[in-house]
């Protein structure tokens, strides 16, 4: 085998070494962005902030929001890393109805926690009721329109 052609085939590896590193540097990049925490839109309002580790809460009203006409209205919430033995987030609407945005039992996150609620929603004002254990987690929430 010439000199020319190991240089060859050493250049051939470097080269699929090299490629082989920077794809595995870029899927680890790719992972941990995927781990982010979520951000609300922009023009979305924070309702409410709550520390889970701080004490629990029964049915308590962290928030509040007023809608001024019928419209499609969107919740928005992260709860990362969190680890609570029971989670319930409602809203609680002018006439007393109750709606469920998450329930949970057991309720773990990771880095990324949190979702999304969408409803039609007549004018009036809300609550935002939490009944949690204490554990870990802080909860941020926030709504807006589409």
């Amino acid at each position: 085998m010439s000199i020319n052609s190991r240089r060859q085939r050493l250049t051939n590896v470097q080269t699929k070494f090299f490629v082989l590193l920077i794809s595995l540097v870029l899927l680890t990049v790719s992972c941990q962005a995927n781990q982010a925490q979520p951000t609300p839109p922009p023009h979305f309002q924070r309702v409410a902030e709550v520390d889970l580790s701080a004490q629990s809460h029964d049915a308590e009203t962290v928030g509040e929001f007023t809608v001024a006409e019928t419209a499609v209205t969107n919740i928005f919430y992260t709860l990362p890393n969190a680890d609570t033995p029971y989670f319930d987030l409602s809203l609680v609407g002018p006439e007393g109805e109750k709606q469920v945005i998450l329930h949970s039992e057991s309720y773990r996150t990771d880095a990324s926690g949190g979702g999304t609620w969408e409803q039609n929603l007549p004018a009036g004002t809300y609550r935002l009721v939490l009944t949690a254990d204490s554990g870990a987690g802080v909860l941020s929430v926030y709504w807006g329109h589409p």
